[in-house]
């Protein structure tokens, strides 16, 4: 090889190598992740006790939250479980209208409008997960949600299970995976 050959493999090599380090790595803000779960939290009371019954046919996936999966760490895929959930209860957020009244939620409308624009930035801003695999795990559940908060007479507990249910997700990865979040960049 001659040394002009060289040189220019070298080169190629130190971009290449530039390139994978100024890669973001995707990591969730924990501060918008925790600001998340605040605002969800405070939307409404407690869980209410007339929803015990459709909570108990609609069980969340606990195995995604306890074991990591075999492709990712446990870091890379709380990060997938979080984004997942926060991604398809944006859907059901956009697709159905919550129920108000008698028979409705009693969450604030100015807080959820709140809520609802965070977790949209949240999910907006972190596109480049990949959450094929944390989809198939959890498409059962959101099916079931979907189909309870589609219904005429107690879609209201449809809402209170997915609220109750986020809150437990993020918590769950706030407390457990604190260390797999993005603490020091502003958002």
């Amino acid at each position: 090889m001659s040394p002009s050959s060289v040189l220019f493999f070298l080169l190629q090599l130190c971009c290449l190598q530039m390139m994978l380090v100024s890669m973001p790595t995707c990591k969730l803000p924990g501060k918008v992740v925790k600001k998340t779960h605040d605002l969800l939290h405070d939307l409404g009371g407690q869980f209410p006790a007339h929803c015990l019954e459709d909570n108990s046919s609609i069980h969340f996936p606990d195995s995604v939250l306890s074991a990591p999966s075999t492709r990712h760490n446990q870091c890379r895929w709380m990060s997938l479980v979080v984004y997942e959930c926060l991604q398809r209860a944006g859907l059901i957020f956009a697709d159905y209208e919550l129920p108000e009244g008698e028979d409705g939620v009693s969450w604030s409308m100015l807080k959820l409008d709140h809520y609802l624009n965070v977790q949209d930035r949240l999910v907006e801003d972190h596109r480049c997960l990949n959450t094929t695999e944390a989809s198939g795990a959890l498409s059962p559940y959101f099916s079931n949600v979907t189909a309870v908060v589609d219904q005429q007479v107690g879609s209201a507990c449809g809402w209170e299970i997915l609220r109750s249910d986020l809150l437990r997700v993020l918590r769950i990865a706030l407390v457990n995976n604190r260390g797999c979040f993005n603490w020091t960049r502003a958002h």
